[in-house]
């Protein structure tokens, strides 16, 4: 279920379109790729390990370039709340690794262009 709402929220992020990298994402962001979300593993119920341990809610943005074939190739962080507990790299990684764009916003963005997605978060032991 957290995939499909994640491929929910995937189509409805905002158009932001840019071949290189976009002003927002913060100087010395870590970009994270299709190569590392391979590696990454979303069972059901997933939730970052350190967020479950506090038990709190949070959010991500992420700001991701999208190919021509409505594939995300590399994401960054820019907004993570509260951060530092794994939202961000969470989010950046499920998206890279689950998510598409309609091929009607790859034609609008352009290949090669930006998508900002939110993801929000909410915890359930």
């Amino acid at each position: 279920m957290l995939i499909a709402m994640m491929m929910a929220a995937a189509l409805m992020g905002s158009d932001e379109a840019s071949a290189s990298v976009p002003t927002e994402i913060p100087v010395g962001a870590t970009f994270y790729t299709r190569a590392d979300a391979q590696n990454f593993t979303m069972e059901a119920g997933y939730y970052p390990p350190k967020a479950k341990r506090l038990e709190v809610n949070g959010s991500a943005t992420v700001d991701c370039q999208v190919e021509a074939n409505g594939e995300l190739s590399r994401c960054a962080v820019i907004k993570e709340t509260p951060p530092d507990v794994g939202f961000g790299e969470a989010t950046a990684l499920a998206f890279l690794k689950y998510a598409r764009v309609k091929p009607e916003e790859v034609e609008q963005i352009g290949a090669g262009g930006w998508k900002k997605f939110t993801f929000r978060w909410k915890y359930a032991d």
